[in-house]
């Protein structure tokens, strides 16, 4: 009796495991029999995004592609009026480097005598501020030229 006892524990046991190994989906059976990251951990993305932004940056790209690019080009580069400067060379430390209270005086006040506006009654300071750190992204390299997205809109497309 014992021993009919044991074969049937011996037996169950088999028909568990085959159970359980019919069970488990096919890719991740041959993934983790061979020992593959895939079986370790989800896959991830190693590249880096050059255009992901902070919605701030976002709304200055923004700001800037409605009322900054006519003069001073678009993507903030190869200004298209001779008198405006390429401000990605303003705002770097091998520029002028102009601080950022210097950038917001100067578009909410304009510089008249080389044919900019003033800005302040299109723009309130928060927006000035926004085009302040797309510049300074782009000034600072890693803003790539084109259009950004933020996370939140790659997270809507996921949905």
């Amino acid at each position: 009796m014992n021993q009919h006892i044991v074969r049937g524990a011996l037996i169950g046991v088999w028909v568990l495991a085959g159970a359980a190994v019919a069970w488990v989906p096919r890719d991740a059976r041959f993934a983790a029999a061979a020992g593959t990251p895939e079986a370790r951990a989800p896959a991830r993305d190693t590249v880096v995004d050059s255009l992901l932004v902070s919605d701030s940056i976002y709304q200055g790209w923004k700001w800037w592609h409605v009322y900054c690019y006519r003069c001073h080009g678009e993507d903030a580069m190869n200004p298209i009026l001779p008198a405006a400067p390429d401000l990605r060379l303003s705002l770097s430390p091998s520029g002028k480097a102009f601080p950022r209270d210097s950038f917001v005086h100067t578009a909410l006040t304009g510089r008249l005598e080389k044919g900019m506006p003033a800005w302040n009654v299109m723009l309130d300071t928060t927006a000035i501020q926004e085009l302040y750190l797309y510049v300074k992204a782009r000034s600072d390299g890693w803003l790539k030229p084109g259009r950004p997205h933020r996370l939140s809109d790659l997270q809507n497309k996921s949905q």
